[in-house]
């Protein structure tokens, strides 16, 4: 009998994606608003050219910045850990968990890969044209702000829509799928909190709008789905 509960879970998470972006799209006042809690305007000194001067202090913040740099390279981690789990059969054979067969890491792999590395920074960063908080006109900088999906926007690489960071933070969480159910339920919540973590933290430090956010976070999970409808998941007999 097919299991079709993979293709649901598929429709669901592109639904979802697709209707944040659309009312990211229709009210860009969600982004700008949510951005101005953590922007510190002043008045602007004799001779500077913006039409608002201010910045984003908790970017300069010691503690949010090293407990960012911390968060960046999570992913890259794990990530490290299952290619040497996949080549070097010494881990290979630590990995007993029932959904952690080789063939489950090598899906969850090529997720962050085609996901983090190929759609958000290799297409969508470079082409979108999205300039990011700290660059438009609201936030001191010089470009004119363009919602979630408007890909009309000044930024020529590296632009803001979406956070590369946060999609790397929201496939922490296919990384849940190859634990036992045991441990999934201790670990999802400490590991929910550190990916909105690094999420949030781009909107703080003023490099990404909350839409970028958002959309990048859930970017991982919708692609894990399609990875999964797909190619199916593999879950082995372990012996007593």
């Amino acid at each position: 009998m097919t299991d079709y509960r993979p293709f649901w879970s598929l429709w669901a998470l592109a639904a979802v994606w697709f209707a944040l972006l659309i009312l990211f799209w229709a009210w860009p006042a969600i982004d700008i608003g949510f951005s101005h809690l953590f922007f510190a305007e002043r008045a602007c000194n004799a001779g500077e050219q913006a039409a608002v001067c201010g910045n984003f202090p908790l970017a300069a913040n010691g503690l949010l910045s090293a407990l960012r740099m911390v968060l960046y390279y999570l992913p890259v981690v794990a990530a490290i850990v299952l290619i040497a789990s996949i080549t070097v059969p010494a881990l290979d054979s630590k990995f007993t968990w029932p959904e952690a067969s080789r063939r489950n890491r090598l899906i969850v792999l090529a997720v962050w890969v085609i996901d983090a590395g190929l759609i958000v920074n290799f297409i969508l960063k470079a082409h979108s044209g999205r300039p990011r908080p700290d660059t438009t006109l609201f936030f001191g900088g010089s470009f004119p702000f363009v919602p979630a999906g408007d890909f009309s926007g000044a930024c020529t690489s590296n632009c803001s829509f979406i956070s590369g960071e946060a999609a790397s933070a929201g496939w922490l969480i296919c990384l849940l799928a190859l634990a036992a159910p045991s441990v999934r339920r201790k670990l999802s919540l400490p590991v929910f909190v550190l990916s909105m973590a690094t999420a949030l933290m781009r909107v703080m430090f003023g490099r990404h709008f909350l839409s970028d956010a958002v959309l990048a976070w859930l970017s991982a999970p919708l692609v894990f789905a399609i990875a999964v409808a797909l190619t199916g998941w593999q879950r082995r007999k372990i012996n007593p």
